[in-house]
């Protein structure tokens, strides 16, 4: 008799024929067969005899030895890689594609498992550089005709800010699979899985290819059992895989072992994780992650890894080469990947430094997110109170634990930093709120991993109740919507155009009309942005002869600036006089001047006291009262947007309206006078 294992060539006799107790043979032992000897050699087998395997470990390799000091053939696990170089590296959109089709026909040949192409940082970054986002994509995928092209989908509100109807997302997974994406990887900020459901059907319906991911975030609220809740609802979506994602740089080896055995316990789909180098811990962080049973993992190119990317591929590659993890890419043609991307983005780098920035030991220190960070220092140094920086780090765990303990992940990482620094400069908690954290207290952005504060949703929503619908039942259609307000603008409506348009408005409509606008932001202050004055026309610090009194110069026109501004889905255009800050005296005695600003234009009229003031820089986009009107207390007189949210500014007491300072379009400054009540 021959061997009974039908994938097995060996033709003679076997222990089974002389031994019917032992069921195995030579040329492969059976677990109740008795062990080999560890000095005995393993025995000769043919490559890929073995069903499911495509190599076979040399003897001599350590994978081929088991811990008993059996040495046999064992089957290979390959981790599955995704480089996200296209979607980290945004400045390769400032080369032509001729240029970069050569790089992205390279990578096709490597084997990836697949190319994350786009979202919302390189869709917005196409636009604003004058380049067609969705054009773009399609000669990617050209260049690519081998490896799938991924897209990264935040849940309901897809590449922008705001939360889009379900019409919206429908049309937005379809007109990007007919652009060239294969695979969509959706994910939502807090985790709730209803936002993700319109997302996933419309990506099966076109037949492609569906990852739900997971945010990471480390709290009270988020222990083992409520991350195999949140992927036992995610897997019930019917995805194609489950992603573990961390944007923070705080997932460590620990966590990820334990993470990643906790989610192949729950389900049954393939799990990969995706990790940011910003706390320094991602690659230990992968290597635990594969051992316990990772199936794929989330790389960048090396230049283009580390910092706030992903750990770089050639060193995941060179990692786990030789080992049951083997990924069986070819590290040769991957280097020449690199030496090619490296010689394209010194044509666009003059200082040479890594487009992802090197490890913020703060994200270890404060365990908060290294884009949080960021954001608190940018707002305190608006409000030149950058020394009160130890004040908003402490205060923005509190926030986030009265909030329900979202993870901090965009656009939710915002609205507790900024918070965290009105809690801090206004001197009473929750005094001023945005928009968008109302918005947030009442449900519009899907539900925390715990209930918020009451006293705090008291103090922000009053008497409201949030919602426990899902947010997307109380929109109403965009796309008709959209379509209609290009039309009135000359614009051709297409699905491509519409999406673009409702995504980002302003560097859309400048695509569209085909040219920059008058003034740029770096040319203008724009809403959330400090603005410096104009320099005195004799320069900084030089002597100048006075004219004499009698013959002052003539006051300067002011130059006209113009802006494109969104508010609730609605563009305006908005045209501000003027140039340099509006500055109010400052304990000025009797008779003293009235001070101007840099182009001539007078500075607001002095304020009544008790008048309402704006707490930062920012837009006017809403004047709801006017001088005799009744008001409350808490009652909103203005409505100022800073740092991408509308900021609600109340009434601190009741009367009636004696004064209005400003009107909507003015970019007031902080401290300035809007709404006088007495």
């Amino acid at each position: 008799p021959t061997c009974r294992w039908s994938a097995c060539r060996c033709r003679r006799p076997t222990w089974a024929a002389r031994t019917p107790s032992t069921r195995s043979c030579r040329c492969r032992p059976a677990s109740r067969s008795r062990p080999w000897r560890s000095a005995r050699p393993a025995p000769a087998t043919r490559p890929g005899s073995r069903p499911g395997s495509s190599a076979w470990r040399t003897p001599g390799s350590p994978a081929a030895t088991s811990r008993k000091g059996r040495r046999w053939p064992i089957a290979r696990t390959p981790v599955l890689l995704t480089d996200g170089s296209f979607r980290e590296g945004d400045r390769l959109l400032d080369l032509p594609v001729e240029e970069v089709s050569p790089l992205a026909g390279k990578l096709d040949a490597v084997g990836l498992f697949s190319l994350d192409a786009l979202g919302a940082r390189t869709f917005e970054a196409a636009l604003r550089r004058g380049l067609d986002p969705w054009e773009w994509l399609r000669r990617l995928a050209d260049a690519t005709p081998s490896t799938p092209l991924q897209a990264l989908v935040r849940g309901r509100t897809l590449l922008g800010d705001r939360t889009r109807a379900d019409d919206v997302v429908e049309l937005f997974v379809a007109t990007a699979a007919r652009a060239g994406v294969d695979v969509f990887r959706v994910f939502d900020p807090l985790n709730d899985v209803r936002n993700l459901e319109a997302a996933a059907r419309a990506a099966k319906q076109a037949g492609k290819r569906v990852q739900g991911a997971l945010c990471y975030a480390v709290s009270p609220a988020h222990d083992l059992d409520h991350w195999r809740a949140a992927a036992a609802a995610v897997a019930a979506l019917d995805v194609d895989e489950l992603v573990l994602m961390d944007t923070s740089g705080l997932l460590g080896p620990g966590a990820a072992a334990e993470l990643v055995r906790a989610l192949r316990e729950t389900v049954r789909q393939p799990v990969v994780v995706h990790a940011c180098c910003a706390g320094g811990m991602a690659p230990m962080a992968y290597l635990a992650a594969v051992q316990a049973g990772a199936n794929g993992l989330d790389t960048a190119m090396s230049p283009l890894a580390s910092g706030a990317s992903a750990p770089a591929t050639e060193t995941v590659v060179a990692a786990l080469a030789g080992g049951e993890h083997d990924t069986g890419l070819d590290l040769g043609r991957l280097t020449e990947v690199e030496h090619d991307l490296v010689e394209l983005l010194a044509r666009t780098s003059a200082d040479g430094a890594s487009p992802a920035g090197g490890l913020d030991a703060d994200v270890l220190r404060h365990q908060l997110p290294a884009a949080l960070l960021r954001d608190l220092s940018a707002q305190l140094d608006q409000h030149n109170a950058i020394a009160r920086l130890g004040d908003a780090l402490a205060e923005v765990p509190r926030v986030r634990g009265e909030l329900g303990f979202p993870p901090l992940v965009a656009p939710v990482r915002q609205i507790v930093a900024t918070q965290a620094v009105y809690n801090v400069l206004g001197g009473d908690r929750y005094a001023t709120v945005s928009q968008e954290l109302k918005d947030y207290l009442q449900g519009l952005y899907g539900s925390p991993p715990r209930p918020a504060d009451a006293e705090v949703r008291r103090l922000v929503l009053g008497q409201d109740e949030p919602i426990t619908i899902r947010p997307a039942d109380l929109l109403e259609p965009q796309v008709e919507d959209a379509r209609e307000q290009l039309r009135r603008r000359g614009v051709e409506p297409t699905d491509e155009r519409v999406l673009s348009f409702l995504l980002f408005p302003t560097p859309a409509l400048d695509l569209f009309l085909g040219g920059a606008k008058p003034a740029r932001p770096e040319a203008a202050p724009a809403a959330g942005e400090t603005a410096a004055a104009a320099p005195s026309p004799n320069g900084a610090g030089e002597a100048a002869a006075a004219p004499p009194p009698e013959a002052a110069p003539p006051a300067p026109q002011p130059v006209a600036a113009e802006f494109e501004v969104e508010v609730e889905g609605e563009v305006f255009h908005v045209r501000v006089a003027g140039a340099g800050v509006m500055v109010l005296p400052a304990a000025a005695g009797a008779g003293a001047p009235m001070a101007t600003t840099a182009a001539g234009a007078p500075a607001p009229r002095r304020a009544r006291d008790g008048a309402v003031t704006a707490p930062m820089q920012g837009l006017i986009v809403r004047v709801p009262v006017q001088v005799g009107d009744e008001v409350k207390l808490g009652d909103v007189v203005a409505v100022l947007e800073a740092m991408k949210m509308q900021n609600d500014i109340v009434a601190t007491q009741p009367g009636k309206v004696v004064e209005v300072y400003v009107k909507e379009g003015d970019v007031v400054s902080p401290n300035q006078a809007l709404v006088a009540v007495g």
